[in-house]
């Protein structure tokens, strides 16, 4: 079946797309693949290569980042890269997981299913009911109460453990009649999307931190502060050490960790501190156990004098002794 989300340009590696023409709707229906490379996705009509969907897009592109596992668990798709491939290879699915809807509409994108349970009981030797309750993400609030779901584990938020899979038993509205389920392909691909966008934003945010004006532009362009001070030609200005002796452009040192940027005391630029050699971190912990041992030799030493003080006095501080310590001010 094809699908019919809104195309994307194809793109190359980088993160900016180059304009391709879409397909035309005989080659929708005829020659629409995939999986196949850019060079033979032709369309019959122009002759010249067509666009992807964007779902099939951002399946084919490879994501430079780790993807989590509940995400890969139950997709299927063929047009994962290599490395994405070998990764849900090794996921392991969970068990199915099937509830009733008890409660929709009182939440955004979110229902609580009743997933039905025993509980063995010792005493009297019998299993009785005892469901469970969860709260589950729906995309698109497609579910009432009723319906009969399948569930996917996945991490929505911190009360939100859950995401519906596929109706099992609708109940009422035919399925065909309500917002479409996001399938696991479709999770996947919104996710990759999502990632690709924050990397783009990182990017643009680099290249205007050192006065690039195009980057600088288009974050203004999409509502978002390029950064302080950043003007064209010139980059970030915000904790920059002072010109001392020589001149600096802002723009060469603007990126944290770089030259011309101020660091904590005792910080390597990349945020690692400084570890020294073997020999140094070797002397530097002994002199620190050494001085811990004083410690707490002091300490005893000091409890043992109080203690013969006490029995001077006649007042025992252990609870075996002949004597207790008296109430009130002792003088």
């Amino acid at each position: 079946m094809v699908d019919t989300s809104p195309p994307v340009p194809l793109v190359s590696d980088s993160l900016f797309q180059q304009t391709i023409p879409q397909a035309s709707a005989e080659t929708q229906q005829l020659a629409y693949d995939p999986s196949l490379p850019a060079s033979q996705r032709i369309d019959p009509a122009t002759g010249r290569p067509y666009r992807l969907s964007r779902t099939d897009f951002l399946l084919k592109k490879g994501l430079p980042q780790y993807i989590p596992t509940q995400y890969l668990q139950h997709s299927t798709t063929e047009l994962l890269p290599q490395d994405e491939k070998e990764s849900r290879a090794r996921t392991v699915g969970h068990r199915e997981i099937v509830g009733v809807v008890v409660s929709a509409g009182k939440m955004d994108k979110t229902v609580k299913v009743r997933v039905a349970g025993q509980k063995w009981e010792k005493k009297i030797g019998k299993y009785f009911p005892d469901p469970t309750n969860y709260l589950v993400h729906d995309p698109n609030n497609s579910l009432v109460p009723g319906d009969v779901i399948s569930l996917h584990r996945l991490r929505v938020s911190t009360a939100v453990h859950h995401v519906v899979g596929n109706i099992v038993t609708p109940f009422g509205t035919p399925i065909d009649q309500r917002p479409h389920i996001p399938t696991p392909d479709e999770r996947l691909a919104a996710y990759k999307g999502e990632r690709f966008a924050k990397l783009k934003r990182r990017t643009l945010r680099r290249k205007a931190a050192m006065g690039d004006a195009e980057a600088i532009q288009e974050l203004r362009s999409m509502g978002l502060d390029p950064g302080h001070g950043v003007q064209a030609g010139k980059g970030e200005k915000a904790n920059l050490q002072p010109n001392i002796g020589k001149t600096r452009d802002a723009g060469k040192g603007a990126i944290r960790g770089e030259k011309g940027q101020k660091l904590p005391t005792g910080v390597l630029p990349g945020g690692k501190h400084e570890v020294g050699k073997i020999d140094a971190r070797a002397k530097h912990n002994k002199e620190r156990a050494m001085k811990l041992n004083e410690k707490a030799e002091g300490n005893l030493l000091e409890a043992m004098e109080k203690g013969r003080e006490l029995e001077q006095r006649g007042v025992g501080a252990d609870p075996l002794s002949g004597t207790t310590i008296t109430r009130g001010r002792v003088d």
